[in-house]
Order: C-alpha cells, then sequence, then structure tokens
C-alpha cells in the first residue's frame, strides 16, 4: 500500500468547497494509506532569523532527522501527495506558502548536481494540487493569471520528478452559475484522476 500525504489547507473546515472536492479525490485513491496533515492547526509562522540559523546550523552537519525537519521528512517519503486550498489572490494562502517553505531543504529534499542544476530528493511519483476558485483564471491575461499552479509546480519539479496536476473547480462566485454543478462536475473530474492514480 503506497502512502498519500493529504495537505489540508482548507482554514473553512467542513464549509470547505475546496475540501469537499480533495476529500472526494482522496477519497477514491485505490491502494492508499492516507496521512492527513492538517495545516490550520500548525500555526506556522514564516522564519525568522533564529530559524534560519537553526537550519543552516543543523544542515551543515547533515543532522536531517532532526525535529526541525520533521515536516520535509514527512513530505520526502510519501509516495504521493495532495494539496488542498483555496485559490487566495491569484496564488497560494500564506499559511501555504510558510509550509512549503519548510519543505525546501538543500540536502535533504533536494540537492545541486554536478552541473549546478537541482535534483529533486522526495519519492513522490504524483503531486495534485486541488483548489476552488470564485472566478475564472486565464493565463493569457496578467490580471487573472494561475500563479498558485505555476508556483507549485515548480516546487513540484524542484523537489521530485513527479507528476503534477491541477484540479480545481472555477466560477463558482460568478452571479448566475450553478456552483453545486461546478462543483459536481469537478468532482467527476477527481472520480476520473482517481481511478488512474497510480498510472
Amino acid at each position: 500500500m503506497k502512502k498519500v500525504l493529504f495537505v489540508n489547507g482548507c482554514i473553512r473546515g467542513r464549509e470547505s468547497r475546496t475540501l469537499r472536492l480533495a476529500q472526494r479525490l482522496v477519497s477514491h485513491i485505490p491502494d492508499a494509506e492516507i496521512e492527513v496533515l492538517l495545516l490550520p492547526a500548525l500555526h506556522l509562522t514564516p522564519y525568522g532569523a533564529e530559524e534560519i540559523t537553526e537550519r543552516d546550523a543543523l544542515s551543515a552537519v547533515g543532522a536531517f532527522d532532526a525535529p526541525f525537519f520533521a515536516l520535509a521528512n514527512q513530505f520526502k517519503t510519501a509516495d504521493a501527495v495532495v494539496l488542498a486550498c483555496p485559490f487566495r489572490d491569484m496564488g497560494v494562502p500564506s499559511m501555504v506558502r510558510t509550509y512549503l517553505e519548510r519543505l525546501c531543504v538543500t540536502g535533504l529534499t533536494f540537492h545541486y548536481g554536478n552541473d549546478n542544476y537541482p535534483v529533486g530528493d522526495c519519492r513522490f511519483q504524483r503531486f495534485v494540487y486541488v483548489t476552488t476558485r470564485g472566478g475564472i483564471v486565464d493565463n493569457n491575461d496578467p490580471v487573472l493569471t494561475d500563479h498558485a499552479s505555476a508556483y507549485l509546480l515548480s516546487i513540484c519539479k524542484l523537489l521530485s520528478q513527479g507528476r503534477f496536476d491541477t484540479l480545481a473547480a472555477e466560477g463558482l462566485d460568478i452571479v448566475g452559475n450553478d456552483a453545486e454543478a461546478l462543483l459536481c462536475a469537478a468532482e467527476a473530474e477527481a472520480d476520473r484522476i482517481s481511478q488512474h492514480f497510480w498510472d
């Protein structure tokens, strides 16, 4: 059985449309042991000078099994990652960005090769970003660009050679749209993704 790390970045709990969509996907992934990480409960704060000094000191001596790197080690050993968070201000919520900051550890989750190019050291073969959007995105329009997917794709490729996908329901807050129908269509796509999740 494979380990799927479900990173729940949905602060609205049961009222979250993103969580509803993500749970639909996660509940149908075959041959999977789901490990849930509830980001709001961690109360993460951005790194300050002290945390950076500690990180660098531990990294310098290769002490990557230290509790400081617990989140990075958890992430590194997952066979797949599902990250669920709402689309906010054309990107990801600050809580998610703060979490990702703890995952990018030189010498643990990635290293630099002989050509000075980063090489991922995480084993996940799939990363799915699940989100809901009140409006729509259009990467041909700088006002509507989906910076979240582009950013998470970069993180994915920095840390692994795993496949990256975005599963989204959008246009949910546009007057005249049937939000429930849009969510149901996205749930159908979640079912399709889960059926061939490990392919």
